[in-house]
């Protein structure tokens, strides 16, 4: 398993079987040959689980996804995607334009408009461009394949710098692949990013109560900048064909996928230099491992010392103390990149060298913090503050 990044000789990436993709330049963004516009296809209605932002901004797409879900009863045969127009704050056009767009497809593949998801990411505001979306649906449709998974993962990007996707065989002989996009205004808060998971195994009796497990130890262990979307949507889907994987093997091997994904989020950070992983253990429950982990992945403080490596375990620890959960500093003990820095409540200089020399020299940085008051731990992912990422978001509309 791992990211599948392919050059100009490798061979295609397949999908788990019975999903086919597509992509195409429909116009949306500024770039005028950039796919903007995909679109992923089961052989039939099959089985999909979703959870959505919490956010009380909601994309229009959110809003009509759960009611296509419902009337549907969980079984959708298409997902349309454009990167470029979030489809929020536009009012009830923006809810007319998305079912319409839904309708369309789905007068093309020959299904019920509830079966297909048309989901929207880009800038908030703008009303969608539905001339150039609607002219691009029937080419869009015609262009589906079984091999197009990179093509897939490449038009999904906003900020993005590189296309996120991994596969994994199964043991039974079942696949998995899984998308995602996200590069800025991703924070925990039930999804982060958009984030797609196919497999042709059978799901279980509950697939949304697995996806809301898959999801706790994956993306909601993963942040950029504390800011979340109002489109922020991950779904798991599955055609079945393979049938069903052998016993206790398919939740632990769609958490690999979904954690390799998060990880790829987080190294892809808008701006960032580098990936960085925080394993916080000796915490009263595994929960309060991951509040500490992310709280400390969302300090400022924190990841602007990780850019100009600077091992500077105060800002940690400060970081991690008002985090809410209880523990005594004076009896935790941190490492960076497992140089111990600090340990019962008191600095170890001696090691900072070789701490710096980590962060220098590591693409990944690890952090290892045991703050002393359980036997839990949890793992959590984020990026460093550059420059670049107030000049990305300073000139995002401009």
């Amino acid at each position: 398993m791992g990211p599948s990044a392919n050059g100009p000789n490798m061979i295609p990436i397949h999908l788990p079987r019975g999903f086919r993709a597509s992509a195409v330049h429909a116009g949306i963004r500024r770039n005028k040959t950039r796919l903007d516009l995909a679109l992923l296809e089961a052989d039939e209605p099959r089985p999909l689980a979703a959870v959505f932002t919490k956010s009380l901004l909601l994309g229009a797409h959110v809003t009509v996804c759960r009611e296509s879900l419902a009337q549907s009863k969980g079984f959708v045969r298409a997902i349309v995607v454009n990167a470029g127009n979030a489809n929020c704050n536009t009012g009830p056009k923006g809810l007319e334009d998305n079912r319409a767009v839904a309708k369309y497809t789905a007068s093309l593949l020959d299904c019920e408009p509830a079966e297909v998801l048309f989901l929207s990411t880009g800038i908030i505001g703008a009303q969608l461009p539905m001339d150039r979306i609607v002219a691009s649906l029937p080419g869009l449709c015609d262009g589906l394949r079984e091999d197009n998974a990179e093509t897939f993962a490449k038009a999904i990007m906003t900020t993005d710098l590189v296309h996120k996707l991994v596969t994994e065989d199964l043991s039974g002989g079942g696949r998995l692949a899984g998308f995602a996009k996200g590069s800025g205004m991703i924070h925990p808060d039930m999804a982060t990013m958009f984030g797609f998971l196919l497999t042709d195994v059978a799901l279980e009796a509950e697939p949304h109560e697995l996806l809301k497990r898959v999801n706790a130890r994956s993306f909601q262990r993963m942040t950029i900048d504390g800011d979340t979307s109002p489109n922020d949507t991950v779904v798991l889907w599955s055609t079945g064909l393979a049938g069903e994987a052998p016993p206790d093997t398919l939740e632990p091997a769609v958490t690999r996928v979904a954690q390799e994904l998060a990880r790829n989020i987080a190294a892809d950070g808008e701006g960032a230099t580098r990936l960085v992983t925080i394993r916080v253990k000796g915490a009263p429950s595994e929960e309060a491992a991951v509040l500490v982990g992310r709280t400390i992945g969302t300090s400022p403080l924190v990841k602007t010392a990780i850019h100009g490596r600077d091992p500077n375990w105060g800002r940690i620890i400060a970081a991690a103390a008002r985090a809410g959960v209880p523990f005594d500093p004076q009896r935790s003990s941190l490492a960076i990149g497992g140089a111990v820095v600090y340990r019962a409540g008191l600095p170890c200089p001696e090691n900072e060298t070789a701490a710096h020399e980590h962060m220098l020299k590591e693409f990944e940085v690890i952090i290892e913090l045991d703050i002393a008051a359980g036997a839990a731990s949890a793992e959590c992912w984020t990026c460093d503050y550059s420059a670049d990422y107030i000049r990305i978001n300073a000139d995002y509309r401009s």
